[in-house]
């Protein structure tokens, strides 16, 4: 008999449900389930796409061997998909695990390495609402680390050596499987339909003219406050040059969202002794798309390092990355040329101007504190006066927001990002 924990359940959530799940995830036949305990890990804050459920499921095979199963269910129920239809972010993650992750971990083996990228994909479901089944990674050793402090070196070099290994899994399969990789992924969270929306300027333009007016209070960067009041005076054009054209001239299937929350790192021992993970898999591909490998690159660096590594580890990060890139591609049957360094420093040069919107537009609601974003949610983002208060919230609820928005500010002027 099932047991439900407290939470918003699906109904339909019961033995016949998980039943198929596991069979299909586990390849096998014939279960049976003895029993299921559910837990609502839906956080306001922290899950804006969907709901995320964890289901521990008891069960006998047909061998009669009774063991249990813990799996991660993301719901996405039709009033969130209504508000994200036109993402088909459903239809991107599902291509994503079934057609483009086993091969991606397959084509690893030529570096004789074991090599895993995500969570095992166990079950996806339309009907009656659109769910994706994955091994719990938490019960393999894996954790999250803290949206509010960012990550420190250490994490952000096998974050960093990882996402190069990434793309150049994609750059192979882009050239051997263009229908799979570009086709299907051909725009991101920020796209010209959402961008042009009023909603879209009235969120995020509230939110740059905040920030211009905070960083107003300080003498030294009176300047800078009047080149974003002129950014706003243009916001739509500004945001759109700094997205498209998607394409540069080293193209990749980005994650689209890499940042905190989405990687899970695994460490060989007692990470409140030593924080050095030994492992990293990355989550959530709802929103990738192929384009130049400057966007991931910048999304990561503006949203996820804490400031003293994003001050003085930059370059070292991008050569992590670089060398992740280049040692993939040569052990694969990589084609074409491989970029040289000075071609992945210009792309993620070009994409500056999109680091800059990922800066202020997204990183100060990632990096609010629990007790400021828990109510949080993409509905309640569309009432202003939730919108207006939350905006003041963004920028007072961590010090360390403004702090690293400061210095980064700085850095984009110098670049010439805000003329």
């Amino acid at each position: 008999m099932a047991t439900f924990a407290i939470g918003e359940i699906p109904n339909y959530f019961n033995m016949e449900f998980f039943k198929r799940a596991l069979e299909n995830g586990l390849r096998m036949g014939d279960l049976k389930i003895l029993g299921i305990s559910i837990e609502n890990l839906t956080m306001g804050g922290e899950n804006y796409c969907s709901n995320i459920f964890r289901a521990t499921i008891k069960y006998k095979t047909s061998e009669d061997q009774q063991t249990e199963q813990t799996i991660i269910i993301k719901n996405m129920p039709k009033q969130k998909q209504s508000v994200l239809s036109r993402l088909n972010i459903y239809r991107k993650e599902t291509i994503f695990y079934l057609d483009i992750k086993p091969k991606m971990e397959a084509l690893m083996w030529y570096l004789d390495k074991p090599w895993s990228l995500a969570a095992r994909h166990f079950h996806s479901t339309t009907e009656p609402e659109q769910n994706i089944m994955f091994e719990d990674l938490s019960m393999l050793g894996f954790m999250l680390e803290s949206r509010q402090v960012g990550l420190d070196l250490a994490h952000a070099q096998i974050v960093m050596e990882k996402l190069g290994e990434y793309h150049a899994l994609t750059m192979l399969m882009a050239e051997r499987s263009p229908a799979i990789i570009i086709d299907h992924f051909t725009f991101g969270l920020l796209n010209k339909d959402s961008i042009k929306k009023e909603a879209f300027k009235a969120l995020f333009g509230a939110q740059l003219l905040k920030l211009a007016t905070l960083v107003a209070e300080y003498p030294t960067m009176a300047p800078i406050s009047k080149k974003l009041l002129k950014y706003y005076d243009h916001f739509t054009e500004r945001v759109l040059e700094s997205v498209y054209p998607l394409r540069g001239n080293v193209n990749v299937l980005n994650h689209g969202d890499l940042w905190v929350n989405n990687m899970f790192f695994k460490y060989d021992c007692n990470p409140t002794k030593f924080k050095a993970p030994s492992e990293v898999r990355f989550i959530d591909f709802q929103l990738c798309y192929y384009g130049s490998i400057g966007f991931d690159i910048n999304y990561f660096l503006n949203t996820s390092v804490q400031l003293d590594v994003l001050k003085n580890h930059r370059g070292s990060l991008i050569e992590t990355y670089y060398d992740g890139l280049v040692r993939t591609l040569k052990a694969l049957p990589y084609n074409n040329p491989i970029p040289k360094f000075t071609d992945i420093l210009e792309e993620i040069a070009q994409r500056e101007s999109f680091g800059f919107f990922v800066a202020f537009g997204f990183f100060p609601l990632m990096s609010m504190f629990t007790m400021d974003s828990q109510d949080n949610s993409l509905e309640k983002f569309y009432d202003e006066e939730f919108a207006r208060r939350k905006i003041e919230l963004m920028f007072q609820s961590n010090p360390r927001t403004m702090e690293t928005l400061k210095y980064s500010l700085q850095r984009f002027d110098e670049l010439k990002v805000l003329d």
